[in-house]
């Protein structure tokens, strides 16, 4: 596409919005008057920008427009005056829309992000255990003051992960939010989506955080919360990448999806405040 952002919007004639599962975000396929689609995703601030340039960085890699098929959708441009990020339509619905996990999606899933975690992709930022335990600490005192009830144990799961705060093996091109929105399922092809969070860290960063989003999710179906998912998703990630010891960091990343998972309820989520002790005694649980 040679077109700027702004024709391609000022041209637009048709929209039609997804549905995100996260109040205030807004992303929307666009029909263009010659029968192109294009996905725009709208930004209230200045984090659209840092997210195109780090889908540019994806698509020039090795995960991107080398790689077949590419893993992502291919970026088209950035509209900052709108704050706006156009990319490529790409016909197929999020994971979660498809039902409960199965060991074939799983599969797919967790190859995509080997895949990613291989890749030559350099991230713009990095997000060291360091710097997850300082995240931590912000979530925390932000959440004593939107939730004084819940203080003691924000502090005690923030206490706890900066006392099992381990030396990082690697740092690679992490996806930051890898869970089942996130996995766009198209026909036979698979790609990660939402591109947000892209920075450098230890792999077992994404797949504690899908552990802790299966862990969620059971929680809020009033099912027994297991790590099931996570077990098997590591189990098929050592496979593909046999040089990448996990165990000994998964607690730690999978407590720290959960704290920040349980803090989202209190901004996001009010009507799931209820599960907030339950997510954060098993984080403190996890890293015990």
């Amino acid at each position: 596409m040679g077109e700027s952002v702004t024709s391609l919007l000022a041209a637009s004639s048709t929209e039609t919005r997804f549905r995100t599962g996260r109040p205030g975000r807004v992303v929307s396929a666009l029909s263009l008057p010659d029968g192109r689609r294009v996905v725009a995703k709208r930004y209230s601030d200045d984090r659209g920008a840092l997210a195109y340039r780090s889908m540019n960085e994806l698509w020039r890699s090795s995960f991107g427009e080398r790689r077949r098929p590419p893993g992502l959708p291919r970026p088209l441009g950035y509209d900052a005056s709108r704050g706006v990020l156009l990319m490529e339509w790409i016909d197929g619905r999020p994971w979660l829309e498809l039902g409960a996990w199965d060991a074939r999606r799983l599969r797919d899933a967790v190859s995509l992000l080997a895949d990613l975690h291989a890749s030559n992709a350099a991230p713009i930022k990095e997000r060291s255990s360091r710097k997850v335990v300082a995240s931590v600490r912000r979530k925390t005192a932000s959440a004593v003051t939107l939730a004084p009830e819940f203080a003691d144990l924000f502090i005690e799961a923030s206490d706890a992960l900066a006392a099992r705060c381990l030396p990082d093996a690697e740092l690679v091109p992490t996806h930051g939010d890898f869970n089942l929105r996130n996995v766009l399922v198209a026909g036979d092809r698979v790609v990660l989506i939402d591109w947000d969070r892209f920075q450098g860290a230890d792999p077992a960063r994404d797949l504690g955080f899908l552990g802790s989003w299966f862990w969620v999710s059971l929680l809020r179906e009033r099912r027994q919360p297991n790590w099931d998912a996570l077990d098997w998703a590591v189990t098929t990630y050592e496979r593909l990448r046999p040089g990448a010891s996990l165990c000994h960091r998964l607690d730690f990343h999978a407590a720290a999806g959960l704290v920040r998972i349980a803090f989202s309820r209190l901004h996001l989520w009010p009507d799931e405040i209820g599960l907030v002790p339950a997510i954060l005694n098993e984080a403190i649980r996890r890293v015990a």
